[in-house]
């Protein structure tokens, strides 16, 4: 079973292992979360795969893939890390078809373009009998890196991949709940709006850690509230599982 990986030296170890003074917290841990979880339910006893991680910056989930994977490619739209491998927009892939085993999308799809022409190239670069794994938001605060275009809820996000995509399988789930989107922006507001002074400063993580805490045991306790199917929730994140269908399966049937 994986963990957050917390004694890894790679880069951006906040990504996987959280803290809880961080206003970014709820959104990072549940993101992990996510990850992990499609880890456990897709790749057990799988190994030598080829991964492709789309909008890589520093390959910051590279250690939770690491025992599967023989090959690891990472693309941007910018060369703002020596990790990136390639230079390309997530809706035009350097990358030869039917190349990957597993595809990462990870809190990249918001910030194209065009997200419809991005789904059909995470397709067009999976294997047969490959595997997609998108993360995106629904109920989030704009952040434009550099920008930020789109929301989904849970039956417009699965529909863009059924859409733009002959997937065999689509599976969409939220990383964490409603009340956890609303103590996100709680720890935003609480960090940046306390460190206006010294006395501000001093507070500013306490507080931070008070307000993440309180919204992760809040979520804990209200899993209707991470419901795609319940009406009137929104949902801050969802994680899609997209399969490919292997063309030697479909032969034989």
């Amino acid at each position: 079973m994986l963990d957050c990986d917390k004694n890894s030296d790679w880069p951006f170890p906040e990504r996987r292992c959280p803290k809880p003074d961080s206003p970014d917290y709820l959104g990072s841990k549940g993101l992990v979360n996510g990850l992990i979880t499609a880890i456990n339910s897709e790749l057990p006893g799988r190994k030598d795969l080829n991964v492709l991680d789309v909008g890589c910056g520093e390959k910051p989930f590279l250690p939770l893939l690491k025992p599967y994977f023989k090959s690891y490619i990472g693309t941007d739209i910018i060369r703002n890390s020596p990790l990136i491998d390639k230079v390309c927009p997530a809706e035009s892939l350097d990358v030869e078809d039917d190349w990957a085993d597993v595809v990462l999308c990870l809190s990249v799809l918001e910030h194209v373009d065009d997200p419809a022409k991005a789904v059909r190239e995470l397709f067009r670069v999976a294997k047969p009998g490959g595997v997609v794994f998108v993360s995106t938001h629904g109920f989030f605060p704009w952040h434009p890196y550099p920008q930020d275009h789109w929301r989904w809820t849970q039956t417009g996000l699965p529909l863009l991949f059924k859409q733009n995509g002959d997937f065999k399988s689509v599976r969409i789930f939220a990383t964490r709940g409603t009340i956890s989107g609303i103590f996100f922006l709680l720890a935003h507001y609480t960090y940046g709006f306390t460190g206006s002074n010294m006395v501000t400063k001093i507070m500013r993580k306490p507080l931070t850690v008070l307000v993440n805490k309180l919204g992760e045991f809040l979520d804990n306790v209200t899993p209707s509230l991470r419901d795609i199917d319940r009406h009137v929730t929104a949902i801050p994140e969802f994680f899609i599982i997209a399969h490919k269908e292997d063309l030697n399966e479909k032969t034989s049937t």
